[in-house]
Formats: C-alpha cells, sequence, structure tokens
C-alpha cells in the first residue's frame, strides 16, 4: 500500500493527466467552439500544463503565456472563425491535408489508412474493451481517438487508486506507458513535423507541439509512479 503522503501525491499527477489528455482529445477531436476555447484557456488548463513543467522555460511552463494570449485574441468575434478555418484545413480538407491526423499515415511507406498499425491499435482498444463507438466505420488510428483512448485509461487508473486497488492501477499505467511506446510517441514527432508546413500558425501547429511535449513527460510521470510503487512493496 502507499502511504498517505505518496498516494495525495500520485492522486494530484493522476488527476492532471486525466485533465490534460481530456483536453486534447477535445482540441484533436472536434471543431472549435467558444465552449471550447474557455476550458482551454482556463486557469485549470494553465495550472496543469504548469504541474508538468520541469524547468522554467520549457514547453510546458510557457503554456501559460500561450493561453493567455489565446485568451485576448479570442474576445474578437472574428477569432472563432479564424480558428475553425484552420481546423478545417488541417484536419478535414477538400484540399491536400498538410498534416494527416492518423497514425497509419507515419507508419506506411504509402501513407494510407486501415494499415497494419491500426489494426495494432485496434487491439489495444480491445484488450481494455474500448474500441470506438463508430466502429469499424472510423479508422481507429485517428489522434482523436488514441488520445481519447488514453483518457478513459486514466479515468481507470484514477479510479483504482482511490478505490485502493495498487493491482489495477498498475495494470492501466503499464497499458498507457506500452500504448505511448509502441503508437503516440512514435507519430505524434512526425505528425508536429508536418505540421510546420501549416499555412497558419493560430491554434494547432502550438498545442500539437505541447501534445508532443506532455506525451514525453506523461511516459516520464508514468515511470516515476510505478517505480515508487516498486518502492513500497519492497
Amino acid at each position: 500500500m502507499l502511504n498517505k503522503e505518496k498516494k495525495e501525491i500520485v492522486e494530484v499527477l493522476l488527476s492532471d493527466r486525466l485533465f490534460l489528455y481530456s483536453l486534447m482529445h477535445k482540441v484533436f477531436g472536434r471543431e472549435p467552439d467558444a465552449g471550447f476555447l474557455d476550458i482551454l484557456t482556463s486557469e485549470a488548463a494553465s495550472e496543469a500544463f504548469c504541474l508538468l513543467s520541469e524547468e522554467e522555460d520549457d514547453v510546458m511552463a510557457r503554456c501559460p503565456r500561450f493561453l493567455a494570449q489565446l485568451r485576448e485574441e479570442a474576445a474578437d468575434p472574428s477569432f472563432i472563425d479564424q480558428v475553425k478555418n484552420e481546423y478545417t484545413r488541417l484536419f478535414i480538407g477538400p484540399a491536400r491535408l498538410v498534416a494527416p491526423p492518423w497514425e497509419s499515415v507515419y507508419r506506411s511507406k504509402q501513407g494510407l489508412l486501415f494499415q497494419e498499425s491500426t489494426l495494432a491499435v485496434r487491439r489495444s482498444y480491445q484488450r481494455f474493451h474500448m474500441l470506438p463507438k463508430a466502429y469499424p466505420n472510423v479508422a481507429d488510428d485517428s489522434a482523436a481517438l488514441e488520445l481519447d483512448f488514453m483518457s478513459r485509461l486514466s479515468q481507470k487508473a484514477l479510479d483504482a487508486l482511490r478505490a485502493g486497488d495498487l493491482d489495477r492501477m498498475e495494470q492501466y499505467l503499464k497499458g498507457q506507458e506500452s500504448f505511448l511506446q509502441s503508437h503516440l510517441l512514435i507519430w505524434i514527432p512526425k505528425f508536429l513535423e508536418r505540421m510546420a508546413d501549416s499555412p497558419s500558425d493560430i491554434l494547432y501547429p502550438q498545442m500539437c507541439l505541447i501534445l508532443n511535449e506532455f506525451l514525453i513527460k506523461d511516459q516520464k510521470l508514468i515511470g516515476e509512479v510505478l517505480a515508487m510503487l516498486e518502492t513500497q512493496e519492497s
């Protein structure tokens, strides 16, 4: 069992990463609206990013400044339309997408959807009984669906901690660690590289940079929590 102090620390960390995975799912999973911008530019979002910062001027530490700037720009009624246009150009079309938001595009030589990597992602979902609601009519390996999967596992890990079931919490965290190493941390950096060619830089290229850094830090965070559990058991 974790002692009270360590349990409180782990609970804060797991709550933080749950918030951020849910937020990132919203960023890449739906067309933006005013309500979405309110959540993204909230004080809670700034605090969540800062909790993962390790240096005074790393990507996470700079997030509050970026979000504060967004909040100021959002006061202009035309701003939401600019963000919507950027989202449409980057992720919907009709023009050729600069940075397609599907893993298989970056892991197949032909840049096609529904490849072997897609099936591997699906098997990860099936392991935890979390197939997408629209299965089998969607590409399982979109950024939105993969981040939703990580968000749902984050919730389960947090629930297990609160219930005192550390074995189950460890199972969910190891599942996330494996998914990061086998999927997200492989293709999101390539997704970020493509974002450099975006014709605009209003929201999504910057959020892709933040996502990439968050995933790197989350892998480290998971490792630290698992190490904490091992230390407690020894």
